[in-house]
Order: C-alpha cells, then sequence, then structure tokens
C-alpha cells in the first residue's frame, strides 16, 4: 500500500448513510460498490480549507463566477497544456451532461442525428435521444489494446444529417487517451462535414501512464478552436462531483451565445461551494493531483496483475481515469454484472456502456477495498 506524507489514500471513509449515490446503491448488502465514477478519497486539504472559508461566511446566496474565476480556468488551461484560452470564452455550468445536451439543442435545430462514440458512458446515447434527436454511432477500434473511434470507419462515416459530434478524451469507459495525430485526424473530418465537435474532458487531469498527455482538442488547429465545445471539471480528478460544477470553454462567439441563450430557464445557478472547491482545486491542488495520480497509478497495476492471473477475464491496459474495462465474454455469463453482485463487487455493466461483454471496475479507493473485491472476485470463479 502507497502513502504520501501529507495525503493518505488508504484511509478508508465511512460513506454509508452519507445520501451517496455510490454506497446507497447495495444499502444493507455485503456488496462492495466499485461502480459509478467517484472515488473513496477525501477531497484536498486545499479545497477542504477553501470550503470551510466559504462556509464561515454564512450566506449561501444566488452566486456567480466573474472575470477572476474566468481567467483562472484560462490560466490552468496555459499552465498545464501550455494551450491559449481568453477568460471570456468561458461558460459555467453546474454539470457536463447538462452541457452535452445545451450543445445538441443549441446547434442541432435543424438536423436529425448527433454523432456519438459507439461505445461510450451512457449520458453520449440518451442525451441526443432526449433532446429529440437519434444517436448516430461511430464505430470503435479496440486495436492495440486502447478503445477509441475507429479513424479509418470514422474518415468513410456518413455525417450529413448530424451536425454535432460527441466525443470523450480520455475516453469513458477504456481510459485511451488521444494523440495529437488522431485529434487532427478527427478535426480533419469535422472540417469536411462541417461539424461542431463537443469534447468531454473531465478525465484530463488523471493520466496514468507516464509517456502520456492530454491534448485539449481546441489546442488542435483553429478550425477546432472555432468549431468545438471543451468542457472540462475538477470533479472527477479532484473528487467534487457533488458540488454540480463544470465549464465550457467556447472560443466561437455565435456557438457560445447560441449555447448561452438555450440555457435560459433551464440551466440553474451553480452553488458557492462548487466554485469555491473548483478553483481552489485549479490554483492550488496539483500536489495532491500528482499523489493521487500515483496511487491510482498502483492501484491500476495492482489490477493487472491480478487479473493476468484470471484465464477468463482481460483487462484493458487503460492510459487514464480510475475506471477498469473487462472483457468478460469468455465466462459466458447471462448477467455479468447479477453474477458479481452475488459474489460481494457492485461493478458497471458493459451494456449500459454498449458493450455487453464488458464490465466497468472503479478503483479509486483504497487499495485494501480493491483488494477484497478482488479476493471475492477469485472466489467466484472458483
Amino acid at each position: 500500500m502507497q502513502k504520501n506524507d501529507d495525503f493518505e489514500f488508504d484511509k478508508i471513509i465511512e460513506r454509508h448513510n452519507t445520501n451517496s449515490l455510490k454506497w446507497e446503491k447495495y444499502a444493507l448488502q455485503d456488496i462492495i460498490p466499485l461502480w459509478v465514477a467517484d472515488t473513496d478519497f477525501k477531497v484536498a486539504p486545499v479545497i477542504q480549507a477553501a470550503i470551510e472559508a466559504r462556509k464561515d461566511h454564512a450566506i449561501y446566496g444566488y452566486t456567480r463566477a466573474n472575470q477572476q474565476s474566468n481567467q483562472m480556468v484560462a490560466d490552468y488551461y496555459q499552465v498545464k497544456y501550455g494551450c491559449h484560452v481568453k477568460a471570456e470564452w468561458v461558460v459555467w455550468i453546474p454539470g457536463v451532461v447538462a452541457s452535452l445536451s445545451l450543445a445538441i439543442r443549441s446547434l442541432s435545430k435543424h438536423h436529425d442525428q448527433v454523432l456519438t462514440p459507439d461505445i461510450a458512458y451512457p449520458y453520449f446515447h440518451s442525451t441526443p435521444l432526449a433532446s429529440g434527436k437519434q444517436d448516430n454511432h461511430l464505430a470503435m477500434s479496440y486495436d492495440q489494446g486502447r478503445l477509441r473511434v475507429d479513424l479509418e470507419a470514422l474518415e468513410n462515416h456518413d455525417a450529413q444529417a448530424a451536425r454535432v459530434m460527441l466525443f470523450c478524451n480520455p475516453q469513458n469507459p477504456g481510459g485511451a487517451v488521444y494523440t495529437q495525430s488522431e485529434l487532427k485526424r478527427i478535426d480533419s473530418y469535422c472540417e469536411t462535414n462541417q461539424l461542431v465537435l463537443v469534447s468531454d474532458e473531465i478525465h484530463a487531469d488523471i493520466i496514468l501512464d507516464e509517456d502520456k498527455f492530454h491534448v485539449p482538442y481546441l489546442s488542435v488547429s483553429d478550425h477546432a478552436l472555432q468549431n468545438s465545445i471543451t468542457l472540462g471539471a475538477a470533479s472527477k480528478a479532484f473528487n467534487i462531483a457533488g458540488l454540480a460544477c463544470s465549464w465550457a470553454v467556447i472560443a466561437n462567439p455565435s456557438i457560445r451565445q447560441a449555447f448561452v441563450n438555450e440555457m435560459h430557464g433551464i440551466v440553474s445557478e451553480i452553488n458557492p461551494f462548487g466554485y469555491t472547491a473548483t478553483l481552489a482545486a485549479l490554483a492550488h491542488g496539483e500536489p495532491w493531483l500528482t499523489a493521487m495520480n500515483s496511487y491510482l497509478r498502483a492501484n491500476r497495476d495492482y489490477l493487472i496483475a491480478e487479473f493476468s492471473l484470471l484465464p477468463d477475464i482481460d483487462m484493458l491496459p487503460l492510459e487514464s481515469t480510475f475506471l477498469a474495462w473487462l472483457d468478460v465474454s469468455k465466462l459466458q455469463l447471462k448477467d455479468p454484472c447479477k453474477f458479481f453482485e452475488k459474489a460481494g463487487v457492485g461493478l458497471s455493466p458493459g451494456r449500459d456502456f454498449n458493450d455487453a461483454n464488458y464490465l466497468r471496475l472503479n478503483f479509486g479507493c483504497p487499495r485494501s477495498v480493491l483488494e477484497s473485491a478482488m479476493a471475492r472476485i477469485k472466489t467466484a470463479l472458483g
């Protein structure tokens, strides 16, 4: 087990009876929840201190971001990725899923379809339908153990009925980090087909392979910058999803205005603690984040080693995120998720991501919890 002088990721925090979506799913059942994408780590001390300071003000009225808040997001892109972003390009939204909907509704008024990766987290498929569109699926590739959009198939894909393409980088599930050359090919396809790409990049700060790095889509070309909506948040990396705060970076003023117009009467204000936690994370959270990524890297490597001993389960060698993508097709189970729940481990069913051969396992937890889950999996498999 791995420790850091300042942060203890091995510490087990009791989350029962806190209305936790993750833990209450299996309330009163002996099932270890390793499903929905939040971690079981306490937030960085700098975030906790910022929240406590804001709490002491004791007035929690309607709150909005200001130029300084926007500039902090712009500075984050410059410092982290060497990517120029202007403060006025930043739009704040309670969550990324809401942004997917806003983008579709504001940009696809005269189009029937939305392009979306065939295998992606569930809202990539449900949000277009909820917006009155058809989700036109893009073929995926598992080549070289990296689940991503099949670029050769993409370049021959008919996009005539679509205006918006949804994209996830790093990829969820699967954890692939798209390379600069891969993003350039996607950008070329979007330019040819006059598409606006909506890039969900909320796992961008959780890079496990030390030779990999995240490339924001908006940095790929002038075309990408002017024809994209880049979605970001501190929610996944810093475990503050419950505070409901994210942003969209939209350089094109007409696209940005259409997006903002669509918000009226639909999207609520962000709560003050959401802003406080997010800005503290961006400004001061890097040491904690580095330590957490190191811990997650060790958890991933532990799982790879453990699953290599189980001939009937293959784990994708993910490059990013804390979400393992497990091929369980060799087990030939009618309901893989139920099988492992009976064994005491709660995983996400692959069918929700559009590949029923797989399960998703969240390893953003103390190593001892992961070890207990693996012991149960091994027992179940005999």
